[in-house]
């Protein structure tokens, strides 16, 4: 049973690194009700993805930037700056507070929320295997990630309307009990180039 599991998670690692590579285009920024789980289904599917989870270290699966006019950008690569956080990414235009500079989600939390939706509807900037779990991935730890090194700030990343609009009501109250499952926020200490692929280091 054991290695069937094995085998079942290695597959099911490949189709969401196929799924966070999908490229979202000029679609509208609207999720899809008829994806939406509801907490029995996402239970199951979270206790899923637990056994998929790399500490301490992983991958980065994704990158995505959340243009000015509202659209998403998924480049293969990317510059991370003390200054400017995610080069492209909307952050610096608005409030641009430190605590919350760059978001970071789970891939496979995120792959089991979206249902088969995109992975540009979260609104995070970068998706990695790692283990984002509080007691995995304390406050004011550190993540490098390629040539950039962040620190994971004390702001919460709790869900919004946006989020219950796109995913659904149970996922909303899932999120906003457990923060972590939305993903953290972090800051960067070390500018750096990024890029898909880059092995993804805490502690």
């Amino acid at each position: 049973m054991g290695a069937t599991l094995r085998r079942w998670g290695r597959v099911v690692s490949e189709t969401t690194r196929v799924w966070a590579r999908v490229p979202f285009g000029d679609a509208a920024l609207v999720g899809d009700p008829k994806r939406h789980l509801d907490r029995e289904e996402l239970l199951v599917a979270l206790g899923e993805a637990e056994d998929l989870f790399a500490t301490p270290a992983g991958c980065l699966e994704a990158i995505v930037l959340r243009r000015a006019e509202g659209g998403r950008s998924q480049p293969a690569t990317a510059e991370l700056s003390t200054t400017g956080g995610l080069l492209g990414d909307r952050w610096s235009a608005g409030k641009a507070h430190r605590g919350d500079q760059v978001s970071m989600m789970n891939v496979h939390v995120a792959a089991r929320i979206a249902n088969q939706q995109s992975i540009a509807l979260f609104g995070d900037n970068l998706f990695t295997d790692l283990d984002i779990r509080e007691r995995a991935l304390p406050e004011g730890c550190r993540v490098q990630i390629g040539g950039a090194v962040l620190r994971v700030s004390s702001t919460p990343h709790v869900p919004c309307d946006r989020f219950r609009a796109r995913f659904g009501h149970a996922a909303f109250v899932m999120a906003a009990e457990n923060h972590r499952i939305r993903g953290v926020y972090m800051t960067v200490l070390d500018g750096g180039v990024i890029a898909i692929g880059d092995s993804v280091h805490c502690g």
